[in-house]
């Protein structure tokens, strides 16, 4: 009974806490819309590797760098935690105004290519880079791929660069991508982020009701993309650079389930508000008629894709998850 009583009382001033946390996100979204994208992202920047590193729960990434880079020398590990707050304070700013960071010149660069020569591209394998003045899309026959593909199609997306810049550049050639999330603890920052994001990609959250729309997206024919790096106790333990990792399978269900093809998409950060994203090869899930194994093969592929994307760009990962348990 004073259990209760004591988590009853607790819950009362939820309101109040949330309030608080809500404050300062609030005000610091604001200021970043009054002032340019480019120091928008400068002040994030600084704002994350000053203050990032200091916070008790970057001692998580410290640990986890630690754990996946035994013999990495600490200054470097240091290094890496200060760069990925330094991305993750842009990220911060950047979602304020998210859609001053496309560029242009892209467009126009797949103008100058032409569609044909990156259809020809495709058929016959070539790579074939797309470079704007702030962007660069590698493996964009890839995406042109994705946007002529008819029916479903799946992307997954590792928590690197600006990850959410990837569902906006969809979104500026047409092609408008649902995106499977987690929604904020706190109530009140969640319909911020929404306004924010509104026009650029849907959301949907993660669970039931999440995975119901989700399933209604394929059904369709839409385009889903997936945040498929981070701990699912609902998953499979599956390796993930080197150590089991509980994985999500919600990825490979949805491809056996649609035959739909599954894009992999990384966004890094070349300096500023400067990006490079890569598209990797559409992956087909195989079938053995042993769904489960099928799934588990399939992700494990997935996991080796975005250990290659982080082992090149350590410091663009989110190391602060829980990706491998306490």
């Amino acid at each position: 009974m004073g259990r209760r009583r004591t988590a009853a009382r607790a819950a009362r001033f939820l309101p109040l806490i949330w309030a608080l946390e809500a404050v300062p996100v609030y005000l610091f979204w604001g200021a970043m819309r009054l002032v340019p994208s480019a120091a928008a992202s400068a002040i994030g920047g600084f704002i994350g590797r000053t203050l990032g590193p200091l916070l008790p729960f970057s001692r998580r990434a410290k640990v986890n760098l630690k754990r996946i880079f035994p013999d990495m020398p600490r200054t470097r590990r240091r290094q890496i935690v200060r760069r990925m707050w330094d991305n993750l304070g842009r990220v911060a700013a950047e979602s304020a105004r998210i859609d001053a960071l496309w560029d242009p010149a892209l467009q126009e660069a797949l103008s100058d290519s032409g569609i044909e020569r990156l259809m020809a591209a495709a058929r016959s394998g070539e790579s074939v880079t797309l470079s704007g003045g702030r962007l660069e899309i590698r493996g964009a026959q890839n995406f042109l791929r994705l946007l002529t593909h008819r029916g479903p199609a799946l992307i997954f997306v590792p928590h690197m660069g600006n990850w959410e810049f990837l569902a906006v550049g969809a979104a500026k050639f047409g092609v408008f991508t649902s995106v499977v999330f987690r929604r904020p603890n706190n109530p009140y920052v969640g319909p911020l982020l929404d306004r924010m994001r509104a026009g650029q990609f849907a959301l949907l959250p993660k669970g039931y009701q999440g995975g119901l729309a989700a399933g209604r997206v394929m059904a369709q024919g839409g385009r889903l993309a997936l945040l498929v790096d981070q701990k699912n106790n609902r998953g499979i333990a599956l390796d993930f650079m080197g150590r089991p990792a509980m994985t999500g399978v919600t990825l490979a269900r949805f491809a056996l389930r649609f035959d739909a093809p599954v894009f992999g998409a990384c966004c890094r950060r070349l300096g500023g508000r400067r990006f490079v994203i890569e598209i990797s090869d559409p992956m087909k899930i195989e079938r053995t008629g042993d769904e489960r194994a099928d799934e588990a093969l399939f992700m494990q592929r997935v996991n080796d894709r975005i250990a290659e994307w982080v082992h090149r760009s350590p410091e663009q990962w989110l190391w602060l998850h829980r990706r491998w348990g306490a």
